[in-house]
């Protein structure tokens, strides 16, 4: 028995000793090719099903490693970026076999620094229109405070509803495609069309005038547009395999365009002097791949070619979804409140990290994270002083919420300052899942009000199956918050 017992212990620490050379090997491989494209995705932050069943099948055509099916051959995308030198089928398995040792057999569940309470008093809280027939598929929303209005659009039906501030319809007008944002200015308002919802590397968005005139086409699912100077447009073309984030200069009678980034993602930007020269930089945020937010100085002539810098980088399972400039500690340095929840990719599972997150400013664009707020499928965040003490509070939205407290899709972080935020839920976010939001003061009490927008994945899936979804009522597509003055005082 001893004699066997030392030839089972001496088999054991060969075949450990053999594992931990492979696990090495393999974690060598996958941080040398894993972090070609982007940030590098730890093992551990998704589950061992969820790597091996969904994430690393659709990575392995991306590290060139060969197919042995010709139906996969001949169906991959043929813009998918692929590593120059392909990774050997025998280094994947490697690859394969360290993420799935090292990965945990099931993501922890979310720690919240404080529970959040349910119901604010000072929200009033109702249908922005009740019984709205809708997609339920809200993929824009817009206030004017200069003219009082509001526009509204969705995919499925492709309808623009513009409202005024007393939330009465004044306008509906279908579109060739869903609208995803909207300028406007004393002259004109210009709308911007996605072209194809889904992902796609379809050069068939545009930007448009209400009159139907298009102004700038082929544009690569563009999501997000604001005007620099006249007749110069910036816009987020945040594609799928192909995207930019480009300028778009009138010249003559046509646009001339200067791509600034050529990668896929860029979802939003905001115009802002980070540098501290008086003169506006761009800051943006890409969320495709290589999800980061970066800086385009301007070198004082209107010019974004200086060597952007990256000021904050995240994993590609990350799921960034929105981000907006904010000064939370009042010195006067733009902080970045950064969002992320996107779920709808290879990794539909719930996952700890996604949330609201605040990154502080040094006053030198060094940022760091200084609160963290855990919100299952996190989509967006309105930053205003909703209750009117001073400062600047949250409200964030979720479609991709816990089954177990759909009362979370919306949440509003009061802050009660040194970086320290009471949470609130509320009940009647149950009824649907929630993406956009905007904010005005639609009864000019002084306080911002809030209206949020529904994302119905499972209407996106209808909508993805029978092209042409007609409007239905059901829950309410469109949520109005009247903040007020009646906070509770700070403890």
């Amino acid at each position: 028995m001893r004699a066997l017992s030392a030839l089972l212990g001496a088999v054991l620490l060969s075949v450990i000793g053999c594992s931990q050379s492979h696990r090495t090997e393999g974690e060598r491989l996958a941080r040398t090719n894993c972090a070609v494209c982007h940030a590098f995705p730890e093992p551990q932050l998704l589950s061992k099903t969820t790597w091996q069943r969904g994430v690393l099948p659709q990575m392995a055509p991306r590290l060139g490693v060969s197919t042995k099916s010709l139906y996969d051959a001949t169906a991959r995308n043929p813009h998918m970026t692929v590593l120059t030198r392909g990774v050997s089928e025998a280094d994947w398995e490697k690859i394969v076999a360290y993420y799935l040792a090292e990965a945990p057999d099931t993501l922890p569940p979310q720690s919240l620094p404080a529970e959040p309470q349910l119901d604010p008093p000072f929200f009033k809280i109702g249908p922005f229109a009740p019984h709205l027939r809708s997609s339920g598929i809200i993929t824009l929303l817009k206030t004017d405070a200069a003219h009082q209005r509001i526009f509204v659009g969705e995919a499925g039906t492709n309808l623009l509803r513009t409202f005024d501030f007393n939330r009465r319809l004044i306008a509906t007008q279908t579109l060739a495609s869903p609208p995803t944002d909207v300028i406007v200015d004393s002259a004109r308002v210009v709308l911007l069309e996605s072209g194809i919802l889904d992902p796609n590397d379809e050069p068939k968005g545009s930007l448009i005038d209400l009159a139907g005139r298009v102004l700038i086409d082929s544009l690569f699912r563009p999501v997000f547009v604001r005007e620099l100077g006249p007749n110069e447009f910036l816009i987020c073309e945040f594609g799928d395999n192909i995207g930019r984030l480009a300028l778009y200069r009138l010249t003559g009678s046509r646009y001339t365009r200067q791509v600034l980034d050529a990668t896929p993602g860029a979802i939003r930007f905001e115009i802002a002097d980070l540098t501290g020269d008086g003169q506006p930089d761009i800051v943006a945020l890409f969320a495709q791949g290589d999800e980061r937010i970066v800086l385009f100085p301007n070198d004082g002539h209107g010019n974004y070619t200086a060597p952007a810098k990256v000021l904050a980088r995240f994993p590609p399972v990350y799921g960034s979804m929105y981000f907006t400039l904010g000064d939370f500690n009042g010195d006067g340095h733009p902080d970045i409140v950064y969002v992320n929840g996107d779920n709808f990719d290879y990794s539909r599972v719930l996952k700890p990290y996604h949330g609201v997150h605040i990154l502080e400013n040094d006053g030198r664009n060094n940022f760091v994270e200084r609160y963290f707020f855990p919100m299952y499928g996190a989509a967006r965040a309105e930053v205003a002083d909703f209750d009117g003490d001073g400062d600047l509070d949250i409200l964030a939205t979720s479609n991709f919420a816990d089954a177990q407290h759909l009362e979370r899709s919306i949440i509003y972080l009061e802050n009660t300052g040194a970086y320290i935020f009471k949470p609130y839920a509320f009940t009647v976010a149950s009824a649907n899942q929630w993406n956009l939001i905007a904010s005005a003061d639609l009864n000019h009490d002084g306080v911002p009000d809030a209206i949020v927008g529904a994302m119905h994945l499972e209407n996106i899936a209808r909508a993805q199956r029978f092209s042409g979804q007609g409007p239905e009522v059901g829950q309410d597509p469109l949520l109005l918050f009247e903040g007020s003055r009646r906070a509770l005082p700070h403890r």
